[in-house]
């Protein structure tokens, strides 16, 4: 029959190597083969982490001390609030253009993140020996790898498993001295903040568990766990100093009341759509239209003992086809009464399902955390914060990021199971592994078009266009203060100008309350919606000193309109030393004082275009 010679040629080891090294081109062909010339999102990327490490790179002040003042954003930062000086992501921007240290970062995590999770799976998941083995682990290798991961974070995510390895040889009294290297040299290239503090966190509960069970402690697995711990706390040396001896200066942080604001109708809709989709912004998990659908059919076809036919596995396949082409699943996994149905199944598989009960642990787990992140922005638990002000400033959310690797062990779990149920199951797994990677190339954080809410660098940036105004301007960088309006002051910074604007996660409380007085005007407006959410986004949270009055992003940017109004004071611009203002926009200038008109600069199409104002301020 032709579907079983299809379904036992795709065994085969070289076909799946091929599979995932064609995948992986494609993922990564925007980077490699577009002339240079790609997409990414904005939020968190253009706008702030590579302008952090371009600074930082070219401060030479990487080795500073924690107060030393970095003048280039915000009118100067003490050196605390970038990041610290053994960032292998940092070295990256220091030895390459950042372009170049962009691609280097974003190749190395789709690579590792592949072999991460092939070494995990062959050793530890996947043990019975039959002749499908390969296919499970390639299929969760790949759509581990294709994750459309945030650069910021390094290899924090994508290196998890291949941790987890490591931990488990030194568990099994297995491991060899590349396993100490790794987690050695681990703090280098992952983040604690972002994540490993809760890795270890997990992996001491684990440490304490097989303790009990086993009335002895695995000293092994102790101390690699504090020889992580402890070299985590050596690299992030400028944190721990400023958390718990002296930071140097009060945060905006201190400020913080972004959290234990919400009902608990909202946060219940916000775990449901992490545990669906995952994290918007930093741990997209793209599940829901053909992972989690997977995951839990496998998990209904285990509460049956019987092989189906190949008549009955065809209906079957075919169904599970047709529900993911009408899109089912992701209609169905939205509503919501879908998450306490999915928990009561779960519990029971848990309870009941002894062959299965791991894949009812591992997703009951999965949601219990997920709601452990999001329990930060229940109303109800405000009291907490007042006890533990810490809470108010951690960003609880990053607890649930362990859920890819889950789901990835899930998917795998449920290929395994689906293999042992129904037949031609490598034709449809193969099918469904193709289905992923469209989504992933869909969903991927860089494009080869452009999209919404991304841009390239150099559409972004400018740098043709502000190499015009260092010449219009014609005076040193380093001597004069730039704000900008209409534009992100990334842009500026970018571009070598000195700013006092700027976004950052730790900066002085200080500076926060400055920088208010030039958009007082416009965030104390009554009445107004537009005004209350941005004086609720700068008093409660306050990450970005922007000038707030104008769309500041150039996904909605327009050319040539003409600001009557732009609510923004100029005499405290003098008294933070601005000289000059960049705006996107023409500025009616003639309600504004201290503002003279100097030139315009017509930038490309789909790019910004600079309307270059001089402020005369007073010299006492």
């Amino acid at each position: 029959m032709l579907l079983n010679s299809i379904n036992k040629a795709l065994t085969s080891n070289r076909l799946w190597v091929a599979i995932s090294v064609f995948s992986m081109l494609l993922l990564l062909s925007p980077l490699l083969f577009n002339g240079g010339e790609f997409y990414v999102p904005i939020f968190d990327n253009l706008d702030s982490t590579v302008v952090w490490y371009k600074i930082l790179a070219q401060s030479g002040m990487i080795f500073a001390d924690n107060s030393a003042i970095i003048p280039n954003m915000m009118s100067g930062l003490p050196r605390s609030s970038y990041y610290g000086e053994f960032d292998v992501v940092l070295w990256l921007y220091y030895f390459f253009e950042p372009k170049t240290a962009f691609i280097i970062n974003e190749i190395s995590i789709h690579v590792v993140a592949f072999f991460s999770m092939y070494i995990f799976l062959k050793k530890y998941i996947i043990k019975e020996k039959h002749y499908y083995k390969n296919i499970p682990v390639f299929v969760g290798a790949l759509y581990f790898s294709l994750l459309p991961y945030w650069q910021g974070a390094g290899l924090t995510i994508a290196i998890m498993p291949l941790v987890t390895y490591s931990l488990l040889n030194i568990k099994n009294r297995i491991d060899s001295k590349w396993d100490w290297i790794l987690l050695i040299l681990l703090p280098l290239y992952a983040s604690f903040v972002f994540f490993y503090m809760f890795y270890i966190l997990y992996a001491g509960i684990y440490l304490v568990w097989i303790t009990i069970k086993n009335r002895k402690l695995n000293s092994r697995l102790f101390f690699a766990l504090l020889i992580m711990g402890v070299l985590f706390l050596l690299i992030e040396y400028r944190l721990v100093y400023a958390m718990f001896i002296d930071s140097g200066f009060a945060s905006h942080r201190s400020e913080f009341n972004i959290f234990y604001n919400n009902t608990f109708l909202e946060i219940y809709r916000d775990a449901q759509s992490f545990f669906i989709a995952g994290h918007p912004h930093h741990l997209l998990g793209l599940q829901a239209i053909y992972v989690l659908p997977i995951i839990i059919i496998a998990m209904m076809l285990s509460l049956s003992n019987k092989r189906f036919t190949a008549q009955e596995s065809m209906v079957i396949w075919l169904l599970i086809l047709l529900s993911f082409i009408v899109n089912v699943w992701d209609i169905v996994l939205r509503q919501l009464y879908s998450l306490p149905i999915l928990v009561s199944f779960f519990l029971y598989i848990a309870l009941f399902s002894k062959k299965n009960r791991i894949t009812g642990v591992l997703l009951l787990f999965q949601i219990g955390v997920i709601f452990l992140a999001v329990h930060q922005f229940y109303s109800g638990f405000a009291s907490l914060a007042e006890i533990f002000p810490i809470l108010k400033t951690l960003n609880l959310s990053r607890i649930a990021f362990v859920q890819s690797t889950i789901n990835t062990i899930l998917l795998v779990y449920a290929i395994v199971l689906l293999s042992k149920k129904l037949l031609f199951s490598n034709i449809f797994i193969t099918l469904f592994l193709l289905l992923q990677l469209h989504l992933s190339l869909e969903e991927s954080f860089y494009s080869n078009k452009e999209k919404e809410q991304y841009a390239s660098f150099e559409q972004y940036y400018a740098p043709t266009l502000f190499d015009k105004l260092k010449t219009l301007l014609k005076e040193p960088l380093d001597t004069i203060r730039i704000v900008s309006y209409g534009l992100e002051p990334a842009v500026t910074l970018y571009n070598g100008f000195y700013t006092i604007d700027g976004y950052s996660v730790n900066y002085p409380l200080e500076y926060k309350r400055k920088f208010r007085e030039v958009i007082s005007e416009y965030l104390d407006t009554k009445n107004n919606l537009a005004t209350k959410e941005a004086r609720k986004v700068y008093d409660e949270w306050g990450g970005k000193t922007y000038i707030l009055s104008t769309t500041v992003t150039l996904q909605y940017y327009t050319k040539n309109i003409l600001v009557q109004n732009p609510q923004f004071s100029t005499q405290a611009l003098c008294k933070l030393h601005t000289d000059y203002l960049i705006s996107s926009h023409k500025i009616d200038t003639q309600k504004i004082k201290n503002l003279s008109y100097i030139d315009t600069l017509k930038g490309e199409k789909n790019s910004w275009d600079i309307y270059t104002y001089k402020i005369e301020c007073k010299k006492e």
